[in-house]
This record gives C-alpha cells, sequence and structure tokens, in this order.
C-alpha cells in the first residue's frame, strides 16, 4: 500500500510533464547508487508514460554501476559540457533527484540556475535549499529511490513498473540503505523491494555487480586504509581515515573506490561516529557517518559546509589534510559527551 496520498501535487506533475517537450533528469555530484537508481528509474518511469527524457550528472558515476540499464545513455557534463550546457538552456522541465540544492551540482549548478524551466524535486533530504515549482521532498523514505517507486505507481496507475525501472530502483534502495541494514524507518521499503523482486529483479545478480566486482587496486586499498589510516578514539567513541592523493594514486584510484568505506569503522564495537577524510586537487573530502542519536548531518553544515541526514552526511574542509585531521580531533573533543550519550 502506498503511503503517500499525492493527490493535487501528483496531477500537477503529470500535466507539467505532458506539457514540457524537452524534459531534463539531473542528480548530484559525484553520483551513487541512490542517485544512479533514482535518476534511472525515473527515466524508464516516464518512458511507460510515453515521456522521453534526457539525464544529466555533473561527473563520472563508479564503475561498479555502469551495468545498470540506460546508463551508457547517460551525459556527463565534465566530460560532455556543451551538450549537456545545450540540454539544461533548452529544458521545459528540469527534474532534480537525490538532491535538494543547485551547490550538490558544483560545476553543472551555474548552467542549472540559468535554465528557465520549470523545476521539480524529488528527494528525500531535509530542508530544501533551491526554490522548486513542485517539491516531492520526504526524508521519512531510505532512499529518493524507494520515493520514485512511489511516484512512478502514482503516475501509473494500473500500469506496472517496467523490469528496468525496477531494477534502478533496487539498487538505489539496497545501496542507500547498506543491503538493507540501517536507514529504514517503515515496512514499506520491504513491501516494495518485494514488489520489485515480482517485477524480475534478481536480488543475488545485483548484490554480485554492486559488491562483488572489485579492482585489485580497491581491494589493497581497503586493506591499506583499514590497517595503516584508520584511528580509532574509543574515550570518543570515534574513529577516522584519511587518505592522501599521493595514497590513493598509489593503488591506481578510480571513482568510487572509497565508497562505502567510511562505514567499516562503525563496525568496531563502541565505535558510533566515523569519518572518511579524502584529498582533493582543491579540498578535502568529508564523509561522516553515525549510528544513533548524534546528528552528524547538524556536525557536518557546522563544521564542514555540508550537510544530510541525521546518520550520513558529507561536505568539505578547504584546509590541508593534516590541518582537517587535527580540526576533527579538536571537536571529538568539544563532541565527546554527546557521543558518549
Amino acid at each position: 500500500m502506498n503511503l503517500f496520498n499525492f493527490n493535487e501535487k501528483t496531477n500537477s506533475f503529470r500535466q507539467l510533464l505532458h506539457n514540457s517537450g524537452r524534459v531534463v533528469l539531473t542528480t548530484h555530484h559525484n553520483p551513487d547508487g541512490d542517485a544512479l537508481g533514482s535518476l534511472l528509474g525515473m527515466h524508464f518511469v516516464l518512458k511507460e508514460m510515453g515521456i522521453a527524457s534526457t539525464m544529466l550528472v555533473p561527473n563520472a558515476f563508479p564503475d561498479f554501476l555502469a551495468w545498470l540499464p540506460g546508463a551508457n545513455e547517460i551525459i556527463i557534463y565534465s566530460k560532455q559540457r556543451s551538450m549537456a550546457e545545450s540540454h539544461l538552456q533548452n529544458a521545459d522541465l528540469i527534474i532534480s533527484l537525490d538532491y535538494n540544492g543547485a551547490r550538490r551540482l558544483e560545476d553543472m549548478a551555474e548552467s542549472f540556475e540559468r535554465s528557465k524551466a520549470r523545476r521539480v524535486l524529488v528527494d528525500h533530504h531535509p530542508s530544501p535549499e533551491s526554490p522548486f515549482d513542485i517539491e516531492f521532498s520526504y526524508i521519512n523514505v531510505s532512499s529518493t529511490a524507494e520515493l520514485v517507486y512511489e511516484l512512478g505507481c502514482a503516475l501509473l496507475g494500473n500500469k506496472p513498473i517496467s523490469y528496468n525501472a525496477a531494477v534502478s530502483i533496487f539498487v538505489g534502495i539496497m545501496t542507500d540503505t547498506g543491503s538493507f541494514s540501517y536507514a529504514i524507518a517503515s515496512p514499506r521499503t520491504f513491501e516494495i523491494s518485494g514488489k520489485l523482486v515480482e517485477a524480475g529483479v534478481n536480488i543475488e545478480d545485483i548484490q554480485r555487480q554492486v559488491y562483488s566486482t572489485f579492482s585489485e587496486g580497491r581491494m589493497r586499498l581497503l586493506g591499506f586504509a583499514l590497517s595503516e589510516k584508520m584511528k580509532v578514539f574509543p574515550q570518543h567513541r570515534a574513529a577516522f581515515i584519511s587518505l592522501s592523493k599521493e595514497e590513493m594514486k598509489r593503488f591506481n584510484y578510480s571513482i568510487g573506490d572509497t565508497e562505502g568505506l567510511v562505514n567499516y569503522p562503525l563496525s568496531i564495537k563502541g565505535i558510533v561516529f566515523s569519518a572518511l577524510f579524502t584529498e582533493n586537487s582543491s579540498f578535502i573530502k568529508v564523509s561522516l557517518r553515525s549510528k544513533g542519536n548524534f546528528s552528524v548531518n547538524d556536525f557536518c553544515f557546522k563544521h564542514f559546509n555540508g550537510g544530510g541526514h541525521k546518520n550520513a552526511a558529507g561536505g568539505k574542509s578547504f584546509v590541508s589534510l593534516t590541518d582537517t585531521e587535527t580540526c576533527f580531533e579538536k571537536l571529538l573533543e568539544i563532541y565527546s559527551q554527546q557521543l558518549n550519550l
């Protein structure tokens, strides 16, 4: 049973879709499984409605998601800039999936904001930051992909979700819940997953495609990160891993190779807060995860120019990797009492 009663909002969206000649679907910078799953899921839902759409992402996505149906049709802004900008400027409607503001688009943000297209938000992050004509913004779902399923059912009526949409949506739900180990607030997540299996999804095959196709370099980077670069602070119930550009280069790093790495320290008994710092050319990427009541969303917003969810957030540090580590260790002292509740 669909827990969302979209009603008038869905009707407005349906009308907007049918009145828009050029529909563009977008998702955030460094697209993960939920971003790609939501993007492709919506693309195939619209296709079932007889509506063509163009998919844009700001930069490349991990190889372990490249097998997804339709992934070869996605335009990558960082590689095909003029083409992507043309689609944005000529769009009648832009649908934003799995991000709540233009800043999450990084280099693509300016083109997005210049576009005169109508805008629709489909997202599960709190507090939308940019103006949208219609917002499907619900934080109490496991993933944006789950929301795409609910919205797809509302748009399609009695017409079933296609196999390609089902596979894409399942990958989004699976990856954003850590294979159904967190971020599940309702039995509905499992109900939807069951419906997707009925549509033909092979769980074993998808698990293999996403989690068992690592390169040798990625496996060795994981071992190095855990054995040599993880620092644990039991007195604060926290840990972090930091990786420099040189260290990642040593293991032939490619996009997606650190995906999920921030979660590993949370497997240590007593640890409730984990951070991953990875060095880029102009900033340090900050990934934060927590268990329980400690809000990494608030922590990240206050200290690392970012945000996300209560237990999963990301941001940036604009000082050196060493200074970022030092800053984080000092913050652990400040937040130690909260972390030990």
